[in-house]
């Protein structure tokens, strides 16, 4: 007994271990009281002959109450009926498919709920008899569930990613394009396939010259670097059309700051140049007129006026009638001459000059102005300025702007016009409004409204709300036309630095 105590020395710190002398029984059922997933065993009948102490936590039954059970009990429908069905197949085959798998399955919990197990089956050979199958069960519930939500997420988010009007996309650091939206696949008519896993510089997107793929592989470079980046680039449409896109590459960070995406963006402003080479073509031209105008007035003006004075001179020696039509050519002449003037002085840069002046003052000075043709119309004009509100800038052409739209307003009503002339400091800047009971702006007329030479009126040069535009746009404000409270029209005029 000496002999075998010496031989078998006691562990440091503790007695000697007692588990080695336990019987297999013991130690089997140590093993089913601590074994953490719930595991059940059954003969080839489906009886369960052994459960973990676990088993309760996943299905509400105690190893006690699943003895002696068919493991059907725990099965939903239709597995449930079929379950001899399948254990008569394995029977005269040997094959199922569920032995030395993982799966998906649902079992019932003993309040009949169904609840979403992973579970793994193997068998276990006995000596002298018959074999068992041992059932491994995890709780999979919650795993489903945030699968399933994501799942959702996912789809949301491509609904709106493959529904955006802009192009984006999503790249590793090193340029390869993990994910394109269907609105950039459009741009080139490409297929997802065909982008998902290229460097983005290889993409169809880039096709159209080598320089255009190299600056794209250095924007990358750069954004990699956490450089927002940003240029304008040509693609070639599907129809082998060029088109002009507003393009940036924007790094994404990590908790630490360091780079792990990129998101390419882009925007088709095709049109948008094609507007601006226009607008820039037709301010070229009236720059032109404009150097000239000093020459091109001398030169419109005297044969206008020359052909005026003969006109007077001839109606003198004609008829009535006769000179009624030479009276309405006149005035037709000097129609044609007034627009030459304004049109002309309209295409001359304008000379700012800048003092500081009290706005109701000014508001003041053009409702006066226009008082007689008030007057005439039987109309009302109501003035709203914040006390003390002051502004600098050139005043003389600040009071032509309001001139006009006071004029326009009351033009556009006639007779028994109200007029509503409010102003007040905004945040940088002033808020002139101007606003009428007529009948207000026809939509399909907003967009050419400050246009040059765009007009309604019968008499009008469609000039002044283009010029209106230009003196507030010098000043570096804005002047919308909106919908007055009035029933009418209402245009507002922005106007920075007030005092």
């Amino acid at each position: 007994m000496t002999r075998v105590e010496e031989s078998s020395p006691k562990p440091k710190g503790g007695p000697a271990p007692q588990a080695a002398n336990a019987s297999p029984e013991v130690l089997y059922r140590a093993l089913l009281a601590a074994v953490l997933d719930p595991t059940i065993a059954i003969d080839i009948r489906g009886t369960i002959v052994t459960a973990s102490a676990s088993v309760e936590k996943i299905f509400g039954y105690s190893p006690e109450e699943l003895y002696g059970r068919n493991i059907k009990m725990l099965m939903p429908e239709p597995h449930r009926s079929r379950h001899d069905s399948y254990l008569a197949h394995y029977a005269s085959t040997g094959v199922t498919g569920i032995l030395n798998r993982t799966r998906d399955f649902e079992v019932l919990h003993k309040n009949g709920r169904a609840i979403t197990i992973e579970l793994s089956v193997a068998r276990a050979e006995m000596p002298g008899g018959e074999p068992l199958f041992i059932g491994s069960f995890r709780d999979i519930t919650q795993r489903k569930t945030a699968e399933l939500a994501l799942a959702e997420s996912e789809r949301r988010f491509r609904a709106i990613f493959d529904s955006s009007y802009q192009y984006m996309g999503l790249l590793r650091v090193d340029g390869t394009v993990l994910e394109v939206n269907q609105t950039s696949l459009d741009a080139v008519g490409g297929q997802r396939q065909d982008a998902i896993g290229r460097k983005f510089w290889d993409t169809a997107w880039w096709g159209v010259s080598e320089p255009g793929a190299e600056r794209v592989k250095q924007a990358v470079e750069e954004a990699a670097k956490g450089e927002f980046v940003r240029f304008e680039a040509q693609l070639r449409g599907p129809e082998g059309e060029l088109v002009t896109v507003d393009f940036s590459l924007k790094p994404v960070h990590d908790a630490d700051g360091q780079v792990v995406l990129l998101i390419p963006e882009g925007r088709n402003i095709s049109e948008l140049k094609r507007a601006q080479r226009a607008e820039l073509a037709m301010l070229r031209a009236l720059a032109t007129i404009g150097e000239n105008a000093a020459m091109l007035a001398h030169e419109i003006k005297n044969p206008i006026t020359a052909v005026n004075v003969a006109l007077r001179a001839v109606s003198k020696q004609l008829g009535e009638d006769d000179r009624a039509v030479l009276e309405d050519l006149v005035t037709r002449m000097q129609r044609l001459e007034a627009l030459m003037r304004r049109t002309l002085s309209f295409t001359k840069p304008l000379d700012l000059r800048l003092t500081e002046f009290d706005l109701r003052e000014l508001v003041d000075t053009a409702v006066k102005s226009q008082r007689p043709e008030i007057l005439k119309r039987g109309g009302d004009v109501r003035i709203e300025v914040q006390p003390g509100l002051k502004l600098r800038a050139d005043r003389q052409l600040v009071d032509e702007v309001l001139t006009n739209l006071i004029r326009n307003a009351l033009e556009a009503v006639g007779d028994g016009a109200r007029v509503a002339i409010s102003a007040r400091a905004v945040p940088g800047g002033a808020l002139v409004a101007v606003e009428d009971n007529g009948p207000g702006i026809a939509e399909s007329l907003k967009l050419s409204l400050f246009k040059p030479f765009s007009t309604t009126k019968a008499k009008g040069t469609g000039l002044g709300l283009a010029f209106c535009r230009k003196v507030v746009e010098e000043h570096g404000g804005t002047i919308d036309a909106l919908t007055s409270s009035l029933g009418g029209a209402r245009f507002e005029i922005r106007l920075p630095n007030p005092r």
